[in-house]
């Protein structure tokens, strides 16, 4: 009985042991759960942000998650930056226009230009004008809100003798810009991330790897950011590049000449025709019933006096430009043997009467020199006798 005791006694102890080990055996696996081998790569936890409201871009798919990872000796586990946004913008449209336009005056016009530009809010980015052989010509580039970019159009329209050409494009940036801006978000998540690490490192080498691609995601972020603004300043405002023609026609003309004598010839030149369209056409009238339709031609005029000469020109359109001078040619009479004789003979005669005219004042003043002679001799004979004695 003793015995049975015994071994009754050993059965509860052994019992109660087991139910112990099993009681406790839960939270021992738990806490293996929870520590880390130094040889087992922790695995990080991936965040999602959730979508944020829909806008105007058709839904399209999440973007990839992005994993950031940086690793240095005692650094912490990678860094990952899950990109889920989607940026609530309106369509960004960059419009652009090209125009060729005939004008009555090409520097009027491109006055006009600027103060439609600065009418509508926008301004002048570049303004050109010059000569190209006898055409007068310019362009001028503006950007104006892309609001009023139909009404610009319009004015630039109204301003031109004539619309040569006019083209206009529209490119659809939405896209780009929203890539741009979650690419933006994403580095300048990373520069956080790796300031961070600057911060805890210890070692040199750890240091210069970080500041290498600190200095690398920085630059990769301003040439962002600069992207960006660009898209945004062009979507904002419209470019509207014009190239402008002169239609009226400006002229004038020279002689080599100006006072010759008859039967010289003269030359006659063109100084200036600008404006129009080539090529010219010329009409000269020389004033004395003479014409010519050479571009540079030469006239000899056979009669004394003053004459008056007017050059017309006229373009490829019909547009037409006039300069008259008058009384721009003096012709004085030329050589000849009767011509000589009557100016010797004139000659003569006025010497003549040159004489005749002083007889004349001689002899009414005669009394008057006969007193003054009378003087003088007296005057002298006097001095005469005085040296002799």
């Amino acid at each position: 009985m003793k015995k049975l005791t015994v071994i009754i006694g050993l059965l509860l102890v052994a019992a109660l042991l087991v139910f112990v080990s099993c009681a406790s055996a839960p939270q021992s696996a738990g806490e293996s759960k929870g520590s880390v081998s130094p040889t087992t790569p922790t695995i990080p936890t991936r965040q999602t942000i959730p979508p944020g409201p829909t806008s105007m871009v058709p839904p399209a798919p999440p973007p990839p998650v992005i994993v950031v990872e940086r690793f240095s000796s005692g650094a912490p586990p990678p860094v990952i930056i899950a990109l889920g946004e989607q940026l609530d913008t309106d369509r960004m449209i960059v419009r652009t226009a090209n125009m060729q336009l005939v004008v009555d005056d090409v520097p009027v016009a491109l006055d006009r230009i600027a103060e439609f530009a600065q009418g509508f809010g926008g301004y002048v980015v570049s303004s050109n004008r010059w000569g190209e052989a006898e055409n007068l010509a310019g362009n001028i580039a503006i950007r104006v809100p892309a609001e009023n970019f139909d009404r610009v159009m319009r004015s630039l329209r109204g301003l031109a003798v004539e619309v040569t050409s006019e083209s206009t494009s529209s490119k659809d940036v939405t896209e780009e810009y929203i890539d741009l801006s979650a690419k933006l978000h994403n580095l300048e998540a990373t520069e956080e991330q790796l300031l961070r690490l600057m911060e805890k490192a210890e070692k040199v080498e750890d240091i210069l790897s970080v500041q290498r691609e600190l200095f690398r995601t920085r630059g990769e972020i301003e040439q962002t950011q600069g992207r960006i603004q660009y898209l945004e300043r062009t979507s904002d405002t419209s470019l509207i590049e014009v190239y402008l023609e002169q239609a009226r026609l400006d002229v004038s003309f020279a002689a080599d000449k100006r006072s010759v004598r008859a039967s010289r010839k003269i030359q006659f030149t063109i100084r200036q025709v600008a404006g129009g369209f080539e090529p010219y056409s010329y009409q000269w009238d020389f004033g004395d019933g003479n014409t010519s339709t050479d571009r540079s031609p030469t006239h000899a005029y056979k009669t004394t006096g003053s004459y008056t000469v007017t050059l017309k020109v006229t373009d490829d359109r019909g547009n037409t430009a006039t300069e008259t001078r008058e009384g721009y040619i003096f012709i004085v009479p030329g050589w000849s043997a009767g011509i000589t004789a009557s100016g010797a003979w004139n000659g003569l005669v006025t010497f003549g009467h040159v004489l005749a005219n002083i007889f004349i004042w001689v002899g009414i003043f005669s009394p008057v020199w006969i007193v003054i002679g009378g003087i003088v001799y007296w005057l002298l004979r006097r001095r005469q006798r005085r040296k002799a004695k």
